[in-house]
């Protein structure tokens, strides 16, 4: 019994080394001309590199070694698809898609990012930030993308600014018969009003993007200046009319004005200069021509009339300011004049 299953034992044996001898020798046959057909035979693939597309033939068993073969080193943040080590098939389209760095600003500082995405809203879509109504983009969503382009998004801040602000008073008028005609007399000093303007502003990065006024409020009303114009006609002998008269003169108290009153319409109607060599008077006709001697410093200047003034009791006439820069009286203020009508 014994000697016959040795027999069965050993006859089954041979039969499989046989089977298993062939399985080996087909799968090395196999292998041998797989290889000799890849050692041999090109495949061809697309190769998309960035604005480059291109068919390449190549023998590479892999995308990596394809690459390595046609010089192309992708960068650390470049995507290729499919993988590295995918197999190379025929007609198989590789792309590559190159990292554009990106400097990133926001409140906090900047940082460096890498996208492969086209336009700023891409970019944005990429790094999972959500764009609500309190953040400001700049450049625009849909600007492309370059490498180094700045790219700002700030908080939006509003804030409430407060401000006071002056307001100019009003000048009336009224007739006084007593009054000579041309002359004029402050009956109520002007003064200045104040209000206050509260204003929404809106900010992002430090840059102010929006100022709207949502409040006025009237500190303090203005108080208008009053005036008495004279309306009487005056005599042949009175002092206007000996002023008036070429070679006469008078002397009296004289002020001046400058920049608070440069480039506003004067009394005449041209725009006063305080450069110019011109003076307010209460009633001389414009465009009379005066010799301003100052006593204290004895210097003299011609003047033109196209002003009324001055409107404080006591004075003769307002000098604008180059005027009395010239006869030495502008850094006194009020001084002591004679006046000839020329």
């Amino acid at each position: 019994m014994n000697n016959f299953l040795s027999i069965w034992t050993h006859q089954k044996w041979r039969k499989n080394f046989s089977i298993y001898l062939y399985l080996g020798l087909s799968v090395f046959l196999l292998s041998l001309t797989l290889g000799s057909y890849r050692l041999f035979h090109t495949l061809e693939v697309t190769l998309e590199n960035g604005d480059e597309v291109r068919k390449v033939a190549s023998r590479a068993e892999k995308v990596g070694d394809l690459l390595a073969e046609q010089g192309i080193v992708p960068g650390a943040h470049d995507r290729v698809s499919p993988g590295l080590e995918e197999p190379l098939e025929e007609g198989l389209h590789i792309l590559i898609q190159k990292a554009v760095p990106l400097i990133f600003t926001t409140d906090t500082g900047s940082y460096r990012h890498y996208t492969h995405a086209e336009t700023v809203y891409g970019a944005f879509q990429e790094l999972g930030i959500p764009l609500t109504g309190n953040i400001v983009v700049e450049p625009e969503l849909d600007a492309p993308l370059y490498p180094g382009k700045e790219i700002c998004f700030y908080r939006r801040v509003e804030v409430v600014e407060t401000f006071e602000e002056s307001i100019p008073f009003e000048v009336k008028k009224e007739d006084d018969a007593e009054l000579l005609r041309g002359r004029q007399r402050v009956l109520q000093e002007g003064k200045e009003g104040r209000k206050e303007l509260r204003f929404k502003v809106v900010y992002a990065g430090g840059r102010e993007l929006l100022r709207k006024l949502i409040a006025e409020t009237i500190l303090q009303q203005p108080v208008p200046l009053v005036l008495a114009v004279g309306t009487k006609i005056s005599s042949p002998g009175s002092a206007p009319a000996r002023l008036a008269s070429r070679g006469t003169g008078i002397e009296g108290q004289a002020s001046w004005y400058g920049a608070k009153f440069h480039g506003k319409k004067t009394s005449s109607g041209e725009l006063y200069n305080q450069n110019d060599f011109t003076a307010a008077h209460p009633y001389l006709p414009f465009g009379t021509r005066l010799k301003v001697t100052y006593l204290r410093t004895g210097k003299s200047v011609t003047v033109r009339v196209n002003d009324r003034g001055p409107h404080l009791g006591g004075r003769v006439i307002d000098l604008s300011r180059a005027a009395a820069e010239a006869i030495g009286l502008r850094s006194h203020g009020v001084g002591q004049v004679s006046i000839e009508v020329l």
